[in-house]
C-alpha cells in the first residue's frame, strides 16, 4: 500500500524532479518550479523557548526514545532545509529565517542538508563548510534559545551530508 507525500516531501520531490534529466526524451515530465525558500516574511511574533541547557546542541542529551528514532531513521521530520549550493553568509540567513518559522509553527524536528563537502579532495580529506559551520551558527545567541539537540541524520535522510536539528518544545 502506498501512501501520500506530505507537503514538506512534496516540495523536497519537487527539488529533485526539478533537477534530472528524463530517461526517455518523448515523455517529458512537465516543469516544476523551483522551490525558493521565503525570506521576507517575518510572520507573527516568536514563542518564548524555555530556558537553555548551555551546552553545545550536539552534547545535548535526548531521552532514549528519541536517540532510538534517530539511531533507526524513524525521526518524523517537520521541515527541510537544503544549503546546498549557496555561500557562507547566504545559507547561515537561510538556516535562521528556517529556524525560527519552524520554531513559530511550533516544528520539532528539522533536517538541515549540508552536504558532505569536497569527496575528491587530496589527503588531509576537507570537511565542507557549511557542515562544519553549522554546530557553531546553532550556537549564535540569536538561535541558541530554539535548539535543543544537534545529532547527525540516518542514511535514509541523508547520513554525513544533513542533520537533526531537535528544537525546543515551547510550553505554553
Amino acid at each position: 500500500m502506498t501512501r501520500r507525500l506530505r507537503p514538506d516531501e512534496e516540495t523536497l520531490w519537487a527539488r529533485v524532479a526539478a533537477l534530472t534529466d528524463p530517461l526517455n526524451k518523448q515523455r517529458v515530465a512537465p516543469h516544476l518550479p523551483r522551490i525558493r525558500p521565503d525570506v521576507r516574511d517575518p510572520g507573527p511574533a516568536l514563542p518564548q523557548p524555555t530556558g537553555g541547557t548551555g551546552m553545545a546542541p550536539e552534547a545535548a542529551t535526548l531521552d532514549g526514545l528519541w536517540e532510538r528514532k534517530i539511531r533507526t531513521g524513524q525521526v518524523q521530520v517537520d521541515r527541510v532545509v537544503d544549503l546546498h549550493g549557496f555561500g557562507r553568509e547566504r545559507a547561515y540567513e537561510l538556516l535562521s529565517s528556517a529556524l525560527l518559522r519552524a520554531a513559530r509553527d511550533r516544528a520539532r524536528v528539522m533536517l538541515v542538508v549540508t552536504g558532505k563537502g569536497k569527496t575528491g579532495a587530496p589527503w588531509p580529506k576537507q570537511e565542507g563548510i557549511l557542515r562544519a559551520a553549522l554546530p557553531q551558527w546553532l550556537e549564535t545567541p540569536a538561535l541558541r534559545p530554539f535548539v535543543a539537540a544537534l545529532r547527525p541524520a540516518h542514511p535514509r535522510h541523508g547520513g554525513a551530508g544533513a542533520w537533526y536539528v531537535i528544537l525546543r518544545r515551547v510550553r505554553e
